[in-house]
């Protein structure tokens, strides 16, 4: 069975975490969200990942780990700039 790596693309929103928390975007980077980019909206921060997986479920559920290891916490996940609901 051959898989094959995909690129995808999704936000996730973190949840009670600001931009002026120190050291966020070293925890996040070192907890293997290095394929995110840290943004931030009226001091509220997210995430938009390009993430390298078999399938995008796949995707979504490590990097929802990823933040996890983190210490943060999501809170919301769009694809497409809409809400998607990811059953765990």
């Amino acid at each position: 069975m051959n898989s094959t790596i995909k690129n995808f693309e999704f936000t996730i929103y973190i949840k009670d975490l600001k931009a002026s928390h120190h050291y966020v975007e070293e925890r996040l980077f070192e907890a293997c969200c290095d394929d995110a980019l840290l943004c931030s909206i009226n001091n509220n921060l997210y995430l938009e990942f390009d993430r390298k997986a078999v399938s995008f479920d796949l995707a979504i559920h490590k990097a929802l780990k990823d933040i996890e290891t983190a210490g943060c916490q999501s809170i919301q996940i769009h694809v497409n700039n809409e809400p998607y609901n990811l059953v765990r």
